[in-house]
């Protein structure tokens, strides 16, 4: 019995051994997941070249897309009213 609580104690103090350096590890060498440095990846001729995107899109647009979204919508709705026309 002495000898196995003996054995018992010995690897329990193993594992916090290694918990413990794996601990320290982690807290004082390992890189942090936000340690990455942002400023290198990008480059501020890029962002001088980059164009902007208006909000508002222009009346000619949006009226020819007026336009196209009735005609499918006219089509659809034929189509649904064949489709219920064929089952009945």
């Amino acid at each position: 019995m002495k000898k196995f609580l003996k054995f018992l104690c010995s690897a329990a103090v193993l594992c916090a051994t290694v918990a413990g350096g794996i601990f320290a590890y982690k807290k004082f060498f390992a890189p942090g997941p936000f340690d990455d440095d942002f400023e290198e990846d990008s480059s501020e001729e890029e962002i001088a070249e980059r164009g902007y995107v208006s909000l508002s899109p222009s009346e000619e647009k949006t009226a020819k897309e007026t336009e196209e979204s009735e005609e499918s919508h006219e089509e659809a709705s034929k189509e649904t009213a064949q489709e219920e026309a064929a089952e009945e």
